[in-house]
């Protein structure tokens, strides 16, 4: 490994142990045990109410048994079943040092979400040996950036523009340079995903702004408005999302066809250039199809239950298309897929006279 790149590797892991360190702040959950349930119907027989008994497994009351009631109400974030020896958070209230009441929270996930975790790690050193380590590196440097410089920015006013430009930039150039190390490879992979990222979020707020999006539709948008006291540009919150929504898909096009560009050129170094950028298109065109195919399943998943709303409502379909929320998921599939696309030209006009 060379001098750079090492250095590249202490600079991610000092990055990584800063990011693991964020957040861990007193909380108001306490984990608890569950220790006895019982069940009880309601007057009207349509609800169910348990009576739990847990024992805290941590804080100040630590090993003290409380008791609540946890009712299952159907079609509700609550209707979870508590069984015996489950581990639960819950909210405990206090007043004089006193404990005066206890709320079910949600129940205890993160056990298995370390196990997934670990899984997706492990199989991710397995089968990409150092190249899966600084690609898991790089992974852990996007999350950073967007949590401690993007959310940071926009919470103090920067523009949304510059915020997401900034962000995108340090990813695209971080993840590649970490994968390929100081190579033409990385420069025409960083050169093309740039390019693609940028006309995608450039399409995104120029025909966002035409059909007039507020970036207020979604419910969780509507939550951070009504709930806390966050001024910021919420329409410009939306185009953020869809500029870095589209930035993976847009990396592994222009990595694949940089790949196979720099591939071909290594084995026959007489190659034209034309050749090299016609190489490019026809390897583009390949992905093309199953590339925007997967960025619009990936909006249209998170949507499907509005979808099934609009279904099951006999709505026209003028009426769907117009509404707010769709026209978003709308705006966001289409100037993702024509970024993407994009980015196939540049990328492969990029790799061929940079190879």
């Amino acid at each position: 490994m060379n001098k750079k790149r090492f250095l590249l590797l202490l600079l991610s892991a000092i990055l990584l142990s800063t990011l693991l360190t964020f957040g861990n702040e007193d909380r108001e959950y306490i984990k608890v045990k569950t220790v006895v349930i019982e069940e009880t119907k309601t007057l009207q027989g349509e609800r169910t109410v348990q009576h739990v008994v847990v024992e805290i497994l941590q804080g100040k009351f630590k090993g003290n048994i409380v008791k609540f009631n946890h009712e299952l109400i159907e079609g509700s974030q609550y209707n979870i079943p508590l069984k015996e020896n489950m581990k639960v958070y819950i909210q405990l209230t206090m007043e004089a040092e006193k404990l005066v009441n206890v709320n079910f929270l949600d129940i205890s996930r993160e056990g298995y979400i370390l196990i997934l975790f670990a899984i997706f790690f492990l199989l991710l050193i397995l089968f990409g040996g150092v190249t899966g380590f600084r690609s898991f590196i790089a992974l852990f440097i996007t999350a950073l950036c967007i949590i401690k410089i993007f959310m940071p920015m926009i919470i103090k006013g920067y523009s949304f523009i510059i915020s997401t430009v900034l962000v995108c930039s340090i990813i695209i150039i971080a993840s590649f340079l970490l994968i390929s190390g100081f190579t033409r490879k990385s420069l025409s992979t960083i050169v093309g995903t740039i390019g693609g990222t940028i006309l995608s979020g450039v399409l995104a707020l120029y025909f966002g702004n035409l059909i007039q999006l507020t970036g207020i539709s979604d419910e969780t948008i509507q939550m951070l408005v009504t709930h806390t006291n966050l001024q910021i540009d919420y329409r410009g919150l939306l185009y953020s999302g869809i500029t870095i929504g589209v930035l993976g898909a847009v990396m592994d096009v222009s990595m694949t066809i940089t790949s196979v560009i720099c591939e071909i050129k290594k084995n026959n170094s007489s190659v034209s250039i034309t050749s090299l950028f016609l190489s490019g298109l026809s390897v583009g065109r390949d992905i093309m199809a199953t590339m925007t195919n997967t960025l619009i399943l990936a909006y249209a998943g998170t949507s499907l239950p509005l979808l099934f709303l609009f279904a099951l409502s006999d709505m026209p379909i003028v009426d769907i298309i117009n509404s707010q929320f769709i026209a978003t998921e709308i705006i966001r599939s289409l100037s993702g897929s024509i970024g993407l696309i994009l980015t196939i030209p540049i990328t492969s006009f990029v790799a061929a006279i940079n190879s």
